[in-house]
């Protein structure tokens, strides 16, 4: 019975260790891992959805930075999804954080938060790299609840064929959307001068229950892997060297 026991209360641990992770899909937290667009009009969205399950111990969510990796099936970057200043769609996604419209997960921001796209560049190796930062002001923290699915934000992927002139090649490519991984930030330590340090809560693999990858969403049946374009920044670190070269 003991033994048991013992083995029963492994389990649970292991269970609760593993109650966090992060989520990319269609329409809705809970919504399409794929994503079939016919590429036969201009107007309209297509809605990507990111939430992430919270560990425990967040006691004042101030935040989050979120990397995202876009990787074509054939190792190139296609023309209707170069979005970056100069590309061929500019304005071809948005970022929201209204999340009062998800049902299927809680709303962390309560309509305070503020962000944006701070980098949507493509390495060269045939993948882009995407980096959104949000926050909300210190009236705003508030507490996180453990294994509690939480939206974090929302792309929109317009339908415009351009930014300008010409129509942009690519629609139909398909493409692997992956969901590397989320920093939630709380406001640490005060000190006297004034400044505050910061504590990050790094998650980076998907949520459990949602079948397949569930940091992985594809565009026009795109490979469930994301592994072509070059090698990816192992670290945070990595990461900010990678686009303070740049």
């Amino acid at each position: 019975m003991k033994r048991v026991l013992a083995l029963f209360a492994l389990l649970l641990c292991a269970v609760t260790a593993h109650a966090d992770g992060v989520a990319l899909r269609w329409n809705s937290c809970e919504g399409s891992a794929n994503r079939n667009f016919a590429c036969d009009r201009s107007t309209g969205s297509e809605l990507l959805v990111g939430s992430f399950q919270a560990p425990a111990g967040i006691n004042q969510l101030s935040g989050i930075q979120v990397y995202l990796r876009i990787v074509s099936a054939n190792n190139t970057v296609p023309p209707w999804w170069t979005m970056s200043r100069g590309g061929c769609r500019t304005t071809g996604m948005s970022i929201s954080f209204d999340m009062s419209d998800q049902i299927e997960c809680t709303d962390p921001w309560e309509g305070q938060a503020m962000g944006g796209l701070a980098r949507y560049e493509a390495d060269g190796s045939g993948a882009i790299d995407v980096l959104i930062g949000a926050a909300v002001p210190q009236s705003a923290l508030r507490a996180l609840d453990s294994g509690r699915t939480y939206a974090a934000f929302k792309l929109l992927v317009n339908h415009q064929r351009s930014s300008g002139g010409g129509a942009c090649e690519g629609c139909t490519t398909p493409m692997c959307l992956r969901f590397e991984a989320i920093r939630l930030v709380e406001p640490g330590r005060l000190y006297a001068d004034g400044h505050r340090d910061e504590l990050y809560h790094e998650l980076n693999r998907g949520i459990s229950g949602l079948g397949g990858s569930a940091n992985i969403a594809t565009w026009q049946g795109g490979a469930s892997n994301c592994t072509l374009g070059g090698s990816k920044p192992a670290t945070w670190r990595q990461l900010k060297d990678l686009y303070r070269s740049r």
